[in-house]
């Protein structure tokens, strides 16, 4: 009867558990979405200066609707954004600033750095 019981119990946790799977991302993949992550806490961060802020207190919204808003983009939005902001005057050294800090994420995920801790190399 033990042996049932058992038989029954293990039946049952192996039929129950769901199965794993796991895909295979390319490269560039992990590029892009490090990237979108990237230009998202760019231009939330973007969101805390004073000037932005008073901007959007003058058009009348309010951070955390604009943090939300931004935190819903696509990345096809995203990219729009950023294009629209480094084509305003002071926007050259906002490209300038993406380029390089886009360097030091690729640099990380190639484990030749480590300044993003959540970025972890490709091949650990």
């Amino acid at each position: 009867m033990t042996k049932i019981i058992t038989l029954a119990t293990a039946l049952f946790l192996t039929l129950s558990l769901g199965t794993a799977s796991a895909g295979v991302y390319s490269s560039n993949d992990v590029l892009n979405q490090a990237h979108y992550q990237f230009n998202k806490q760019q231009v939330l961060s973007m969101v805390d200066s004073s000037e932005v802020q008073a901007q959007l207190v003058a058009l009348g919204v309010s951070t955390s609707d604009a943090k939300s808003r931004i935190n819903n983009m696509t990345q096809n939005e995203l990219n729009a954004l950023n294009e629209q902001m480094n084509n305003m005057p002071a926007g050259g050294i906002v490209g300038a600033i993406v380029t390089v800090l886009a360097v030091v994420a690729l640099l990380d995920l190639l484990g030749v750095t480590d300044v993003y801790p959540f970025i972890r190399p490709i091949n650990s």
